[in-house]
């Protein structure tokens, strides 16, 4: 099989979900090229995963030629639009791949949002009608897939295609300490929670926080502000700290966007303290700890108990097993492989 993947940029994270899909469909033996509109300024955590990059493109024939399937990244301009028109040119199916709430953030989630959107848009002068075409053409695609379950409520009887990663070894083990490390790594967004995650830490005690951004100016003496890492940095952070804090807002990336440093810590084995979204409690399934967005005092008390290296060891073991049978590349590439041989069969 030869798939070609189309993310419509190559600084943003719709690169790192077709780094995902890479991984994958190199463990199932397939050739993969990776359609991009530019080639510099690459998303950073990708940068430096040469053999991945070496697959990225910006010549649509190179890309195409022998591809049995195209695979593209968000139902944006960009990405979903130039897919169609390749597709249909080619004769060759088209998976639509939806992995995060971009379009709901941007034009509203539910119906009357949406109509309202178009409206005040109109109004000033710019209705974006392709991308409300491209959202109408989604819902109806043959074939599309989501990151996690929240999802559904905007794309129906889509395929669940989590993000994957390799089955690495464990990290350190979890054993007392003077001082509980927890970790953030990702960008330190508004709706990641780092101001609950930050004061949390400040508040519980013997507790340290490494973050993967620049520091701010308010940056405190128990927070270690690292910049932001390449893929493999940020592994060997998540594999020697004690705790990962996924501690997301309940906004619209909140509740839809599942984070794949959830699944970087639960293959290394931490212990996970996440927010009670839907994304979050799906992956984690009873293997962390989850607690009501933005409640500082909850966080509190999480890490407070995580104190325990027996809990500690305990969450994270289960954890480890649960993300290898959903999130390993052997898991997801059983998703994959159903997936597009379907669509190439239609």
């Amino acid at each position: 099989m030869k798939i070609c993947l189309l993310a419509n940029s190559a600084s943003g994270n719709a690169l790192g979900r077709a780094y995902s899909h890479w991984l994958v469909a190199r463990h199932l033996g397939w050739e993969t090229t990776v359609l991009v509109p530019e080639a510099e300024n690459l998303w950073a955590p990708v940068r430096d995963e040469r053999e991945f990059t070496s697959n990225l493109t910006t010549d649509p024939n190179r890309a195409t030629a022998g591809a049995d399937a195209l695979m593209v990244t968000k139902p944006l301009p960009g990405s979903f639009d130039r897919g169609l028109s390749l597709s249909r040119r080619l004769a060759i199916p088209l998976v639509l791949d939806v992995d995060d709430p971009d379009w709901e953030r941007v034009y509203g989630e539910a119906v009357p949002a949406i109509f309202a959107s178009f409206i005040k848009r109109t109004a000033r002068g710019s209705p974006p009608m392709n991308a409300y075409r491209l959202r109408w053409q989604a819902r109806r695609a043959e074939t599309v897939t989501v990151s996690n379950p929240a999802m559904h409520r905007w794309y129906g009887d889509a395929v669940v295609l989590p993000h994957a990663r390799i089955a690495r070894p464990a990290g350190r083990e979890h054993v007392p300490r003077a001082s509980l490390d927890v970790a953030f790594v990702g960008t330190a967004r508004p709706h990641k929670g780092m101001t609950t995650l930050r004061e949390a830490v400040r508040r519980a005690p013997a507790t340290t926080l490494t973050i993967t951004s620049p520091p701010p100016p308010d940056a405190t003496p128990n927070e270690r502000w690292v910049g932001r890492t390449s893929v493999t940095d940020g592994l060997d952070l998540v594999d020697r700290c004690d705790v990962v804090a996924v501690v997301s807002s309940p906004t619209v990336y909140g509740r839809g966007q599942l984070p794949v440093k959830l699944i970087d810590a639960m293959l290394s084995g931490r212990a996970v303290v996440a927010s009670d979204l839907l994304p979050l409690r799906w992956a984690l399934g009873d293997t962390g700890l989850v607690i009501p967005p933005d409640d500082v005092d909850a966080l509190v008390r999480a890490l407070e108990s995580l104190q325990s290296a027996e809990l500690r060891a305990d969450l994270g073991a289960r954890a480890r097993q649960r993300a290898i049978g959903l999130f390993s590349v052997e898991a997801v590439g059983r998703v994959l492989s159903d997936v597009v041989g379907s669509a190439v069969g239609r």
